[in-house]
């Protein structure tokens, strides 16, 4: 039994030991990060822009080539093992030279920043998002429903006529949420997500003229498009490693995931239900269906996003409308019939929807 209370009279004394310093560590580290957020505020480089101006914190509606506040906490490891001073003094890059030319560090002030972006890195910056007021609205009305018939004695001292016109307005809000929801179901129209590495089709397709089917060759032999590997990135971006806007930072994540062997996490913009079957060469190929009409001018974008809602009727709409090309071979074989009806002027056109664009088995099946 005094055993055991030696013991745990050492460990009471331990804890007061070690409890102090370790409470002094963190005010230290607090202290230290609360530092280098002030100098990310308040660095200012030839242009007039602070750290936080450029390495910004909410995404912008608009394409920032810029890395984020939080790209930057991510490089930590690497802040940790090079110094941060590097991206100051010894400045590699047309990009980085512009941004920090004429800018330095002290060693405390580069200790600072880097605290405050491992603080980022631990504690991760949560954007503010939109406050669903179609839901709240829908509940309020619902909830002002209830009252009506639970709270007769006290709403009662409405006038009947404000009574019956608040009810019929209350049905009206939930019946219009409804069918709008309804109706807007699985469909992504304006559809524009980060993407873990800013890249310009602009930038590529236009700029550069890199052909669409270089990146995506299954659009001409495939059901899907594809998305292009790390590999193939390569074989441009081993030579190029330098971007004219982004600098080093985002072409060094397309390099590390070649080093890694690890796929690049792309999020998929355009989706269709499981249940719908769209084959692209059938629409491309055979079809001569141009990109910009489901995707819009991609080749001028820098953010990509979902033009078209890529609905069930949107689809019949197109194959009402869209005429088919009968000099196409595949056609005169699988529809002798309707090419002969042309050549002998009994029908002057031929719609999609003509040669079973309209049955449900071929998009469902």
């Amino acid at each position: 039994m005094a055993h055991i209370r030696k013991i745990s009279w050492m460990l009471i004394l331990l804890a007061l030991l070690w409890g102090p310093s370790m409470g002094q560590d963190k005010a230290v580290d607090s202290n230290v990060s609360r530092a280098g957020e002030k100098s990310f505020q308040s660095i200012v480089n030839a242009d007039g822009f602070t750290c936080v101006e450029c390495h910004y914190f909410d995404e912008p509606d608009s394409i920032n080539w810029n890395p984020s506040a939080m790209d930057l906490a991510g490089r930590v490891p690497i802040y940790n093992a090079e110094g941060i001073g590097v991206y100051f003094s010894d400045l590699k890059g047309a990009v980085l030279k512009k941004a920090h030319a004429g800018l330095s560090l002290s060693a405390e002030e580069q200790s600072e920043l880097i605290a405050y972006l491992n603080h980022l890195k631990a504690d991760p910056y949560l954007a503010s998002t939109p406050t669903r007021w179609r839901m709240f609205l829908f509940l309020g009305m619902f909830l002002f429903l209830i009252l009506l018939r639970v709270e007769k004695k006290r709403m009662d001292k409405l006038p009947k006529v404000a009574r019956r016109i608040l009810g019929i307005a209350a049905w009206g809000v939930i019946g219009v949420i409804l069918v709008q929801d309804a109706l807007g179901f699985n469909l992504s129209k304006n559809y524009a997500p980060v993407q873990p590495i800013k890249f310009s089709h602009l930038i590529h397709a236009t700029n550069n003229k890199i052909e669409c089917n270089y990146c995506h060759p299954g659009v001409l032999k495939g059901k899907n498009a594809g998305i292009p590997p790390v590999s193939l990135c390569m074989n441009c971006h081993r030579h190029q490693q330098e971007g004219t806007r982004t600098g080093k930072f985002e072409i060094r994540k397309v390099l590390q995931a070649a080093e890694d062997s690890v796929a690049i996490r792309w999020v998929r913009i355009h989706n269709l239900p499981d249940f719908a079957y769209f084959n692209h060469m059938q629409h491309v190929t055979i079809g001569g269906v141009e990109c910009i009409t489901c995707h819009g001018v991609v080749e001028d974008m820098h953010i990509v996003e979902q033009v078209e809602d890529l609905s069930m009727g949107w689809c019949i709409k197109c194959h009402d409308e869209t005429k088919v090309d009968f000099s196409n071979n595949y056609y005169k074989t699988y529809y002798p019939a309707l090419n002969d009806s042309l050549l002998t002027g009994r029908m002057d056109s031929i719609m999609v929807s003509d040669i079973n664009g309209r049955e449900c088995s071929i998009c469902h099946y």
